[in-house]
């Protein structure tokens, strides 16, 4: 459709010099047979303005719509995901199948970058003078584009979406329950993050990846902990828990007392262990505690452990 409007637009530009309209200027003595036509293989593209560099400009930009235009009809752009949905112990409950229709846009043609009047095959203009002495520039471009570079920009775009998209399932498939280390879980979460800001904001694929943070963020809070192994006078160890699971993490916590001094934290592979000294500030008939708090991807896990 496009294509006939642009042919349509172009039989009225060929004939702009008429009802007292005169072309006082032109790139060739002669209007080439090709203008206003359109030939196999190439885009006939026809666009008018007040200066002879915006006329062109404007040609321009209608053969790149041209094109998206021509593999858009070519592609199949609809993705569909699916993603575990979890129960709060990790076990999978249900299967939820997210579906998103995609647009191809300029940003998904990278060959449009490379249009340029020098590239094409012919290309003619003409100024124009109307009746109340006004003028304005036509300019008419014949641009190559044969159907093997159709077939190549559609695989192209074909192999790049499909990338994204398994990309995307590969996210969407993610159990925590299955990481033993807090610091991949970490990983992971921030590889999600920086994929979904690389998507362009009209990506429709916007609102998969904005459900499957929800499932992460859900997932993260309702299974991840950190208990209290051992406890006594010298020291606390605890460590942190995805379900059942006792994680490696290399985090150290932060720790806050109402009595103990001289506190010092070693990290080991699995746990951490707080030595302190009870004797100089605690009290034998009071509560004596310890908050241990680990901060992961901004929300805080505490956990109290009484030192008697």
């Amino acid at each position: 459709m496009k294509r006939i409007v642009t042919f349509i637009s172009a039989l009225l530009l060929v004939g702009a010099a008429v009802a007292g309209e005169k072309v006082i200027q032109s790139s060739a003595k002669h209007m080439p047979k090709w203008v206003g036509g359109m030939e196999n293989g190439f885009f006939i593209v026809s666009a008018q303005a007040e200066s002879l560099e915006d006329a062109q400009q404007k040609a321009m930009t209608q053969l790149r719509e041209q094109i998206i235009s021509a593999v858009a009809t070519r592609v199949h752009s609809a993705t569909s995901i699916t993603m575990h949905e979890l129960s709060t112990n990790g076990d999978i409950v249900s299967l939820k199948e997210m579906k998103s229709q995609l647009s191809v846009e300029a940003a998904d043609i990278p060959y449009l970058a490379d249009i340029s009047p020098s590239h094409a095959a012919d290309f003619y203009w003409a100024k124009v003078r109307k009746e109340d002495k006004s003028t304005y520039h036509v300019y008419h471009v014949k641009y190559p584009f044969p159907n093997s570079k159709l077939r190549q920009l559609v695989d192209e775009y074909d192999q790049r979406q499909k990338l994204i998209n398994d990309t995307l399932q590969g996210f969407a498939a993610t159990n925590f329950s299955e990481f033993d280390d807090l610091d991949e879980m970490i990983q992971r979460y921030n590889q999600f993050k920086q994929f979904t800001s690389g998507l362009r904001e009209s990506d429709s694929r916007h609102n998969i990846c904005n459900t499957i943070r929800q499932s992460y963020d859900q997932m993260l809070a309702h299974n991840l902990r950190v208990e209290t192994i051992s406890s006594n006078r010298e020291n606390t160890r605890v460590a942190i828990f995805y379900g059942p699971k006792q994680l490696t993490c290399a985090l150290v916590p932060k720790v806050k007392s109402n009595c103990l001094t001289a506190i010092e934290i070693k990290n080991a592979i699995s746990s951490s262990v707080i030595r302190y000294d009870f004797t100089t500030g605690c009290y034998e008939d009071e509560q004596n505690w310890l908050d241990i708090t680990y901060t992961i991807l901004g929300k805080k896990y505490t956990t109290r452990s009484y030192i008697k």
